[in-house]
Order: C-alpha cells, then structure tokens, then sequence
C-alpha cells in the first residue's frame, strides 16, 4: 500500500512538472534535456498580449543552468505563422556555461508591409558550434507589432 501511494505521489508530481511548462496558467516555463540543461522563464515583460511600436523591444528574463561539456549559446526568437517573423531582431548569443539569469529581447522592424504578429517565442540553446541542438520549444504569444 505504501508503495502505490509512493508511486501515485510521483506520477502527481511528475504531471505537476510537465503543466510547468504551459505557459497560459501565469506558472513558470521551464525547457530542459535529458543531460540536465534547461532554461526557465522567469518574466516576459510586457505581458502577452500586447501592441507594440515597430523596434519597441519584449525583454524575456530567464535562468538557465549548462551541464554541456563545451557550454551552450541560447537565445529567444519571434515567430509568425510557423516561421521567424518577417523583419525580425533578436539577442545573438555568445558562449555560456554553468548557471545564472540573463535577459534577451525580441522585436520586429518595419517591413514596409503593415503590422505583423509575434504568435510564439521559439527558446533554443545549441552546442557552441550549432551541431547539436539541445533545447528547442515554443511558447504561445500574441503580440502585435506596428498598429
């Protein structure tokens, strides 16, 4: 008996975990590997969602912890529709290791073509020589750019 309440117990918190990840319930958004590298947005400023200024920037907060061997470059960038959003800018990325905080921002420029909508925040963290992707997923937004 004990040992299915243990086993219960897990599975609760094991599901706990994986809701972390959904970004709409206003809880933390953690990516992460097998290996142990992840990332947890800590804030996205301003809330989605938003109207913004064509090159008026979203600061995305984030903690992120390394365990790959020859560290990591990260970054957080806009999409539109399924792909890198027309005119978009992002923070590049050097090489990191370790733990810590860092912040990113994301924005779009004037395409001449009209107003454009960030519908999701794609977050990557590669190997320093782009050969192995470790973390890659996307969180749902709704910002719009330029009206």
């Amino acid at each position: 008996m004990k040992k299915l309440m243990l086993y219960t117990a897990l599975l609760f918190l094991t599901i706990a975990f994986y809701q972390c990840k959904d970004d709409d319930d206003g809880g933390p958004t953690v990516f992460s590997d097998d290996e142990g590298n992840s990332i947890q947005i800590i804030e996205i400023d301003p809330v989605s969602p938003a109207s913004l200024e064509f090159e008026e920037f979203v600061v995305i907060t984030f903690e992120y912890n390394i365990t790959h061997s020859e560290g990591a470059r990260m970054w957080v960038q806009p999409y539109t529709e399924g792909d890198t959003s027309p005119g978009f800018l992002y923070s590049s990325s050097k090489v990191y290791s370790g733990s810590a905080t860092r912040q990113v921002g994301i924005s779009v420029q004037d395409g001449g073509d009209g107003p454009v909508n960030v519908d999701q925040l794609r977050v990557s963290m590669v190997n320093p020589d782009h050969s192995i992707r470790l973390i890659e997923d996307f969180i749902n937004v709704n910002y719009n750019f330029g009206n």
